[in-house]
Protein backbone atom coordinates (compact mmCIF):
# COMPACT_ATOMS: atom_id res chain seq x y z
CA UNK A 1 0.00 0.00 0.00
CA UNK A 2 2.96 2.90 0.76
CA UNK A 3 4.38 2.16 -2.77
CA UNK A 4 1.17 4.08 -4.19
CA UNK A 5 1.67 7.11 -5.93
CA UNK A 6 -0.49 9.75 -4.96
CA UNK A 7 -1.20 13.29 -6.78
CA UNK A 8 -0.89 15.13 -3.03
CA UNK A 9 2.72 13.96 -2.76
CA UNK A 10 3.83 15.13 -6.03
CA UNK A 11 6.10 18.18 -5.80
CA UNK A 12 5.52 21.41 -6.53
CA UNK A 13 8.81 23.73 -6.20
CA UNK A 14 9.87 21.16 -3.99
CA UNK A 15 7.20 20.59 -1.62
CA UNK A 16 4.41 18.28 -1.61
CA UNK A 17 1.20 20.08 -2.96
CA UNK A 18 -0.73 18.63 0.15
CA UNK A 19 1.86 21.02 2.04
CA UNK A 20 0.57 24.02 0.31
CA UNK A 21 -3.35 23.21 1.02
CA UNK A 22 -2.67 22.48 4.67
CA UNK A 23 -0.57 25.65 5.28
CA UNK A 24 -4.01 27.28 3.40
CA UNK A 25 -5.86 25.77 5.35
CA UNK A 26 -4.24 27.00 8.57
CA UNK A 27 -4.05 30.38 6.94
CA UNK A 28 -7.71 30.84 6.91
CA UNK A 29 -7.94 29.96 10.58
CA UNK A 30 -8.76 26.19 10.58
CA UNK A 31 -8.03 24.82 14.34
CA UNK A 32 -7.87 21.10 13.39
CA UNK A 33 -6.95 19.50 9.90
CA UNK A 34 -8.29 15.98 8.99
CA UNK A 35 -6.69 14.37 5.67
CA UNK A 36 -8.56 11.83 4.08
CA UNK A 37 -6.47 9.30 3.01
CA UNK A 38 -6.88 6.30 0.64
CA UNK A 39 -4.81 3.54 -0.97
CA UNK A 40 -1.35 6.01 -0.45
CA UNK A 41 -2.07 6.48 3.18
CA UNK A 42 1.02 5.27 4.20
CA UNK A 43 3.22 7.51 2.29
CA UNK A 44 0.71 10.47 3.41
CA UNK A 45 0.62 9.48 6.91
CA UNK A 46 4.22 9.11 6.91
CA UNK A 47 5.25 12.08 5.19
CA UNK A 48 2.89 14.54 7.29
CA UNK A 49 2.78 12.79 10.78
CA UNK A 50 2.69 15.27 13.75
CA UNK A 51 0.55 17.17 15.93
CA UNK A 52 -2.19 19.47 14.30
CA UNK A 53 -3.33 16.65 11.52
CA UNK A 54 -5.90 13.98 11.73
CA UNK A 55 -5.98 11.11 9.31
CA UNK A 56 -9.42 9.74 8.14
CA UNK A 57 -9.48 6.26 5.59
CA UNK A 58 -11.33 6.21 3.05
CA UNK A 59 -11.14 2.76 2.08
CA UNK A 60 -12.52 2.59 -1.17
CA UNK A 61 -12.41 5.27 -3.48
CA UNK A 62 -16.05 5.64 -3.72
CA UNK A 63 -16.59 9.37 -4.50
CA UNK A 64 -16.49 12.82 -2.67
CA UNK A 65 -18.99 12.42 -0.86
CA UNK A 66 -17.92 9.29 0.99
CA UNK A 67 -14.99 10.87 1.46
CA UNK A 68 -16.46 13.29 3.58
CA UNK A 69 -18.06 10.77 5.18
CA UNK A 70 -15.21 8.66 6.25
CA UNK A 71 -14.82 11.60 9.05
CA UNK A 72 -18.36 11.10 10.13
CA UNK A 73 -17.12 9.28 13.55
CA UNK A 74 -14.83 12.47 14.10
CA UNK A 75 -16.61 15.59 13.57
CA UNK A 76 -19.27 17.10 16.40
CA UNK A 77 -22.35 18.23 14.66
CA UNK A 78 -22.23 21.86 15.43
CA UNK A 79 -18.46 22.16 13.89
CA UNK A 80 -18.16 24.21 11.00
CA UNK A 81 -16.33 22.20 8.31
CA UNK A 82 -14.52 22.96 4.69
CA UNK A 83 -13.69 20.87 2.46
CA UNK A 84 -11.07 21.24 0.23
CA UNK A 85 -8.73 19.31 -1.98
CA UNK A 86 -5.43 18.04 -1.51
CA UNK A 87 -3.99 18.47 -4.94
CA UNK A 88 -5.13 22.31 -5.19
CA UNK A 89 -1.76 23.84 -3.62
CA UNK A 90 -2.73 27.32 -5.65
CA UNK A 91 -5.50 27.90 -3.24
CA UNK A 92 -4.98 30.67 -0.44
CA UNK A 93 -6.27 31.22 3.11
CA UNK A 94 -8.11 34.23 2.64
CA UNK A 95 -9.88 33.11 -0.11
CA UNK A 96 -10.94 29.99 1.87
CA UNK A 97 -11.84 32.20 4.69
CA UNK A 98 -14.21 34.47 2.20
CA UNK A 99 -16.10 31.64 1.97
CA UNK A 100 -16.96 30.48 5.09
CA UNK A 101 -17.75 34.52 6.66
CA UNK A 102 -20.11 34.26 3.41
CA UNK A 103 -21.65 31.33 4.68
CA UNK A 104 -21.78 32.77 8.21
CA UNK A 105 -23.18 36.31 7.28
CA UNK A 106 -26.10 34.77 4.94
CA UNK A 107 -27.06 31.94 7.49
CA UNK A 108 -26.86 29.32 4.85
CA UNK A 109 -26.52 25.98 5.09
CA UNK A 110 -24.26 25.88 2.14
CA UNK A 111 -21.38 27.69 0.51
CA UNK A 112 -19.69 26.71 -2.46
CA UNK A 113 -16.76 28.30 -3.73
CA UNK A 114 -17.19 28.81 -8.17
CA UNK A 115 -15.34 30.92 -10.74
CA UNK A 116 -16.15 32.21 -13.47
CA UNK A 117 -14.18 30.25 -16.81
CA UNK A 118 -14.04 31.57 -20.18
CA UNK A 119 -14.09 27.78 -20.99
CA UNK A 120 -15.80 25.73 -18.54
CA UNK A 121 -15.52 22.42 -20.21
CA UNK A 122 -15.89 19.21 -18.05
CA UNK A 123 -16.60 21.72 -14.91
CA UNK A 124 -20.41 21.28 -13.10
CA UNK A 125 -22.61 24.54 -13.79
CA UNK A 126 -23.96 26.56 -11.16
CA UNK A 127 -26.96 27.91 -11.09
CA UNK A 128 -28.45 30.52 -9.15
CA UNK A 129 -31.52 31.61 -7.74
CA UNK A 130 -31.82 35.04 -6.32
CA UNK A 131 -29.07 37.20 -5.23
CA UNK A 132 -26.04 34.92 -4.38
CA UNK A 133 -27.86 31.68 -3.80
CA UNK A 134 -27.74 28.60 -5.72
CA UNK A 135 -30.75 26.54 -7.33
CA UNK A 136 -29.20 23.57 -8.78
CA UNK A 137 -25.15 22.64 -9.41
CA UNK A 138 -25.19 20.83 -12.98
CA UNK A 139 -22.70 18.29 -14.08
CA UNK A 140 -21.62 18.89 -17.81
CA UNK A 141 -22.65 14.69 -18.51
CA UNK A 142 -26.10 16.10 -17.27
CA UNK A 143 -26.26 20.13 -18.72
CA UNK A 144 -28.20 20.87 -22.04
CA UNK A 145 -26.54 23.18 -24.72
CA UNK A 146 -28.31 25.96 -22.26
CA UNK A 147 -27.00 25.18 -19.36
CA UNK A 148 -23.63 24.44 -20.94
CA UNK A 149 -23.29 28.15 -22.05
CA UNK A 150 -23.16 28.92 -18.28
CA UNK A 151 -19.51 30.03 -17.42
CA UNK A 152 -19.86 29.71 -13.79
CA UNK A 153 -18.63 26.61 -12.51
CA UNK A 154 -18.20 24.73 -9.10
CA UNK A 155 -14.87 24.56 -7.70
CA UNK A 156 -15.66 21.46 -5.35
CA UNK A 157 -14.61 23.85 -2.23
CA UNK A 158 -17.78 24.04 0.22
CA UNK A 159 -18.08 25.29 3.77
CA UNK A 160 -21.27 24.04 6.41
CA UNK A 161 -21.83 23.29 9.73
CA UNK A 162 -21.56 18.99 9.70
CA UNK A 163 -24.91 18.83 11.68
CA UNK A 164 -26.91 20.83 8.57
CA UNK A 165 -25.25 18.19 5.75
CA UNK A 166 -24.80 14.83 7.43
CA UNK A 167 -28.75 13.73 6.78
CA UNK A 168 -28.17 15.27 3.11
CA UNK A 169 -24.95 13.04 2.81
CA UNK A 170 -26.51 9.92 4.19
CA UNK A 171 -28.82 9.70 1.58
CA UNK A 172 -26.63 10.29 -1.44
CA UNK A 173 -27.22 7.67 -3.67
CA UNK A 174 -24.43 6.31 -6.40
CA UNK A 175 -24.00 7.29 -9.57
CA UNK A 176 -26.05 5.39 -12.36
CA UNK A 177 -22.85 6.02 -14.62
CA UNK A 178 -19.63 5.95 -11.97
CA UNK A 179 -21.42 3.96 -9.43
CA UNK A 180 -20.02 7.06 -7.07
CA UNK A 181 -21.65 9.21 -4.51
CA UNK A 182 -21.02 12.78 -4.85
CA UNK A 183 -20.98 15.83 -2.81
CA UNK A 184 -22.61 17.88 -5.07
CA UNK A 185 -26.16 15.40 -4.70
CA UNK A 186 -25.62 16.35 -0.77
CA UNK A 187 -25.51 19.94 -1.79
CA UNK A 188 -28.50 19.21 -4.22
CA UNK A 189 -30.35 17.03 -1.61
CA UNK A 190 -29.76 20.26 1.43
CA UNK A 191 -31.29 22.22 -1.49
CA UNK A 192 -34.59 20.02 -1.99
CA UNK A 193 -34.81 20.29 1.55
CA UNK A 194 -35.65 23.42 2.17
CA UNK A 195 -31.66 24.37 2.84
CA UNK A 196 -30.30 27.64 1.90
CA UNK A 197 -26.63 26.99 -0.03
CA UNK A 198 -25.17 30.27 -1.27
CA UNK A 199 -22.37 30.58 -4.20
CA UNK A 200 -18.67 32.65 -3.66
CA UNK A 201 -17.54 33.63 -6.88
CA UNK A 202 -13.57 33.73 -6.14
CA UNK A 203 -11.10 36.19 -7.62
CA UNK A 204 -8.73 34.11 -9.27
CA UNK A 205 -10.40 31.11 -11.02
CA UNK A 206 -6.30 29.87 -11.37
CA UNK A 207 -6.87 29.13 -7.60
CA UNK A 208 -8.95 25.75 -8.41
CA UNK A 209 -6.45 24.37 -10.74
CA UNK A 210 -6.08 20.88 -9.64
CA UNK A 211 -3.35 18.44 -10.97
CA UNK A 212 -4.54 15.51 -12.01
CA UNK A 213 -2.44 15.41 -15.61
CA UNK A 214 1.30 16.35 -16.26
CA UNK A 215 -0.36 19.16 -18.15
CA UNK A 216 -2.19 20.43 -15.20
CA UNK A 217 0.76 20.39 -12.98
CA UNK A 218 3.00 22.08 -15.55
CA UNK A 219 0.23 24.95 -15.35
CA UNK A 220 -0.20 24.96 -11.92
CA UNK A 221 4.01 25.70 -11.50
CA UNK A 222 3.97 28.50 -14.26
CA UNK A 223 1.20 30.13 -11.83
CA UNK A 224 2.73 29.56 -8.60
CA UNK A 225 6.33 30.99 -9.98
CA UNK A 226 4.14 34.20 -11.66
CA UNK A 227 2.93 34.58 -8.23
CA UNK A 228 6.01 34.30 -6.60
CA UNK A 229 7.58 37.14 -8.65
CA UNK A 230 4.85 39.47 -8.48
CA UNK A 231 5.39 38.92 -4.43
CA UNK A 232 9.23 40.16 -4.96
Amino acid sequence: MGGVESKVLKLLAGRPLLAYVIDSCRDAGATRIIVVVGAAREAIQTRFAGPGLEFAVQSEPKGTADAVLACRDMVGLEEECVVVYGDVPLMTGPTIGRMVDARRRAGADVAVLTAVLDDPHNYGRVLRGAGDTIERIVEERDADEQVRRVKEVNSGFYAFVWGRVLPALERVRPSPVSGELYLTDAVAQVRADGGKVVAVLMDDPCEMLGANTPEQLAAIARAHAARATARR
